[in-house]
C-alpha cells in the first residue's frame, strides 16, 4: 500500500573558503566528476539541457556502485539553483526531488539542500528521510575536497 504523504528534509552548510561561481563551475562539470577519484560514481548526460549540458530539460544518469538513477533537470539558475527529479523505479521512494540553493555569504558560500519524496511503502518515510538526509550530509566534506582538487586549492 503506497503512502501519498510528501516527506521532506532540509540541510544547510557554510563553506568559509568556497567562492560561489567557482563552486558552480565544479558542480556542473560532470566530465570531471566522472573521472575524479574523489567524487563517487559517474554522471552521463543522456540529453543535453537548455544553455548547458546539465541545464533545464537535461536528462542524466548517475551511477554509484549498484545505484543507477535517471534524473530530469527541472531547475537550473546559475550559479544559485539546481534541481532534479528522479525517474520512478530508481530509488526505494517515489517522486524524489532534490534542490540545491547556493549563495555568497561572509566571504564564503552558503549551501542549502531540500529533498522531498513520497514513500513507496506505508511506514517507511521516517527511515528513508533519515537515510537520504544522512547520505547527503556525508557529501559535504567530499564537495569541499572535490572543489579544492578542481581548482588546485592547497589547504
Amino acid at each position: 500500500m503506497a503512502n501519498s504523504k510528501l516527506v521532506s528534509f532540509e540541510l544547510s552548510h557554510f563553506y568559509p573558503n568556497i567562492e560561489l561561481q567557482k563552486f558552480w563551475e565544479f558542480f556542473v562539470d560532470y566530465k570531471w566528476y566522472s573521472q575524479s577519484e574523489i567524487m563517487a560514481g559517474e554522471i552521463a548526460v543522456l540529453k543535453e539541457g537548455t544553455d548547458h549540458p546539465q541545464g533545464l530539460g537535461a536528462v542524466r544518469k548517475i551511477l554509484i556502485g549498484d545505484i543507477n538513477l535517471t534524473e530530469d533537470i527541472v531547475g537550473f539558475d546559475p550559479p544559485n539553483y539546481f534541481s532534479y527529479a528522479v525517474h520512478e523505479g530508481g530509488m526505494p521512494v517515489n517522486k524524489y526531488r532534490g534542490e540545491f540553493f547556493y549563495e555568497s555569504k561572509n566571504g564564503g558560500m552558503l549551501w542549502k539542500y531540500k529533498g522531498s519524496f513520497e514513500s513507496k511503502y506505508f511506514g517507511t518515510g521516517w527511515f528513508f528521510k533519515w537515510f537520504l538526509k544522512s547520505r547527503m550530509k556525508s557529501q559535504l566534506p567530499v564537495w569541499q575536497k572535490g572543489y579544492n582538487a578542481y581548482h588546485n586549492v592547497n589547504v
